[in-house]
């Protein structure tokens, strides 16, 4: 058996890799194998250490981390043999958490023994994969803001996103987008504008609670340009999991979307990049096996 755990050390406090290297003596101590550890030192390294691993014919793929380290990791993975492993030690860990895959440790390792592979879809936006959610609106925008520096160097996690979506919903300026699906034109003025193959964003809310991540779908979820006190109720509506209550809120399931915008923020699993033209999202049925319970 051939296992690779590719740590963020960012993620999950200053003693995440001692954690889980004793972690893999404790689950795999008794083993036969190569059970190797390795730590990230910069963005698009998890991706390197994981295509690596793919070539040298290692089984297991861990990624240890949040989704952008889980989206790294699992992009060599799409189409091969080798199947991805999660621990969860983001922010919100939505991708961990749609998938009902524990969060302790030793019992995410412990699914090698005790778990099987469950292959999933894999969503494709502006030639970018994603696991979980894609989009460009609010989250995009959001997103954008927060991986650029400012409070998230001084705080990662959580509580730096609260001041700070709370401030760009000030300066936030939805403009208007034409989507195309099959049959189906539209244009819209969206406040979020999100393709979903999982349920949850990375920070947890949840915005589309009936997508299915094997179905061969994706749900596309419109929310309108929303007023202050709207935003608030918007908020607590995605964060109980109740978003299809929200007013104007509207979920489209399809394999291929066309979005006809101006340039502007795109975030694939909560990573951001800049876009011009339209955007063009689609999905692989069935593309990547993750180890689930």
């Amino acid at each position: 058996m051939k296992i690779r755990f590719i740590i963020n050390p960012a993620a999950g406090g200053a003693d995440r890799v001692r954690r889980i290297e004793e972690a893999v003596g404790m689950v795999f101590g008794d083993d036969d194998g190569i059970f190797e550890v390795r730590s990230t030192r910069a963005r698009g390294h998890a991706g390197e250490l994981a295509a690596d691993a793919v070539k040298k014919g290692y089984e297991f793929v861990f990624a240890c981390g949040g989704d952008g380290t889980i989206n790294e990791t699992a992009t060599p993975l799409v189409g091969t043999g080798t199947v991805l492993g999660i621990i969860p030690g983001g922010s919100g860990n939505g991708f961990a958490k749609a998938l009902g895959l524990p969060e302790d440790i030793e019992a995410a390792m412990r699914l090698v023994k005790t778990g099987s592979p469950r292959p999933i879809d894999v969503g494709v936006i502006c030639n970018r994969y994603f696991f979980s959610t894609a989009g460009c609106g609010f989250d995009a925008h959001l997103s954008k803001s927060y991986n650029s520096g400012g409070i998230s160097t001084i705080m990662r996690g959580m509580l730096p996103y609260y001041p700070l979506a709370l401030w760009e919903y000030i300066r936030y300026r939805p403009a208007p987008v034409t989507v195309n699906i099959s049959n189906f034109r539209s244009t819209v003025t969206p406040f979020l504008l999100t393709a979903a193959n999982t349920s949850r964003y990375g920070a947890g809310a949840i915005i589309a609670p009936d997508a299915i991540p094997d179905d061969g779908m994706l749900d596309l979820c419109i929310v309108p340009k929303t007023g202050f006190f709207s935003a608030l109720s918007l908020a607590s509506k995605l964060l109980s999991g109740r978003v299809t209550e929200f007013k104007g809120f509207e979920s489209i399931r399809a394999e291929k979307i066309e979005i006809q915008k101006g340039a502007g923020a795109v975030h694939a699993d909560g990573e951001p990049f800049d876009w011009s033209g339209d955007i063009e999202i689609s999905v692989m049925r069935r593309m990547i096996n993750v180890l689930a319970v």
